[in-house]
């Protein structure tokens, strides 16, 4: 199985890596100071449609733990109540 690695970037701090497998192309991000990668597990049949899925992926995550870090907030300082708190942060 040859897989390609192509040139990693960084977007809002995160690490993004795009490589190609098998003629198909896939992301993996890395938050700052993390490790581990996260992806979103689909294919894409070009690397920038790899790279704009990671760039959505990586927007969307910063976005999310935004929203959660002011939601913790609001709740610590009784801002809100913990329906309100589940209602800002369900993102499922």
């Amino acid at each position: 199985m040859l897989k390609t690695q192509l040139s990693p970037t960084v977007r809002q701090g995160w690490q993004i890596q795009v490589s190609a497998e098998k003629g198909v192309f896939y992301f993996e991000c890395c938050p700052p100071g993390c490790q581990a990668p996260c992806d979103d597990g689909l294919y894409y049949p070009t690397q920038e449609a790899a790279f704009a899925a990671a760039c959505e992926f990586v927007d969307r995550e910063v976005a999310v733990l935004a929203t959660i870090k002011v939601a913790n907030e609001w709740l610590a300082t009784g801002l809100i109540e913990e329906e309100e708190y589940w209602n800002l942060t369900d993102f499922a």
